[in-house]
């Protein structure tokens, strides 16, 4: 990886931190426009979608993660961010897909989302020091939406 694209992946993570979702967006668009073959473009793609996310813009953040899941099916999440998230960027794109549908209130499309993360055993974060995979997070979170509704 050149400095650059990582300097422009870190500088928009940060972006994303601070809650400035539309210039993280730009960043990692310019990064996937100028480093086309990096191994951060489905890590650029997930974390514009997870931008959507965050601005409550569901749709657009599903098109993004499902583009992800498609193109990029065996991608590995980047751990430049220093994150807690390790395998596939797919499961980590499944799993906000099923937060998405949540979101919009389409709860048995979150649920055969659920299914999908059975494909990503090695998928998981760290929570505490355990392991836990984004299945086992995602039923979590579908209890805790059954809970609140």
């Amino acid at each position: 990886m050149q400095k650059k694209e990582i300097q422009l992946f870190t500088n928009a993570i940060q972006m994303a931190k601070d809650e400035f979702y539309l210039d993280a967006s730009q960043k990692l668009e310019k990064l996937i426009k100028e480093f086309k073959d990096s191994e951060l473009v489905d890590d650029a793609y997930y974390n514009i979608g997870l931008c959507y996310f965050n601005m409550n813009q569901f749709e657009k953040a599903i098109d993004l993660f499902q583009k992800v899941i498609h193109q990029y099916p065996d991608s590995t999440i980047s751990i430049l961010d220093g994150g807690n998230e390790f395998g596939k960027t797919a499961a980590k794109c499944h799993y906000a897909t099923m937060n998405c549908f949540l979101g919009l209130g389409r709860f048995y499309l979150a649920l055969d989302i659920v299914n999908a993360l059975d494909d990503y055993p090695d998928t998981y974060v760290l929570i505490g020091g355990q392991k836990k995979t984004f299945k086992e997070i995602a039923l979590r979170a579908i209890e805790v939406y059954k809970s609140n509704t």
